[in-house]
């Protein structure tokens, strides 16, 4: 096999580099659930998101995701503010929902 390039590498050594490239090598179990759980989180938020119409969507990614006030966004799309006042509360219940739906816990807070 040598004679072809390949070279013989332990399993755990293979491991071992191949945690260090991912920058996981020295994460506990508790970082990693941590970190794989939000990532299941963000793929029910990208899930939530597409269930959305297009101005829903737009209205969740720049007001709710506190890209911009909702007053400039009102103005933006030349809306009364008060308006798009109600849509973000529907927008919210939507979403609110949709967490419920898929299982995740939803904090009244």
């Amino acid at each position: 096999m040598k004679e072809k390039g390949y070279t013989e590498e332990s399993y755990e050594a293979w491991r071992d580099n191949s945690a260090d490239d991912m920058g996981i090598r020295d994460m506990d179990a508790e970082s990693i659930e941590e970190l794989l759980e939000k990532k299941m989180l963000l793929g029910i938020l990208e899930e939530a998101l597409e269930s959305l119409l297009p101005y829903e969507r737009e209205l969740a990614e720049k007001v709710i995701g506190e890209r911009m006030p909702l007053i400039d966004f009102a103005n933006m799309k030349k809306k009364n503010p008060r308006t798009l006042s109600d849509h973000k509360r529907k927008v919210l219940s939507k979403l609110r929902d949709f967490f419920i739906k898929c299982g995740v816990d939803i904090n009244e807070d």
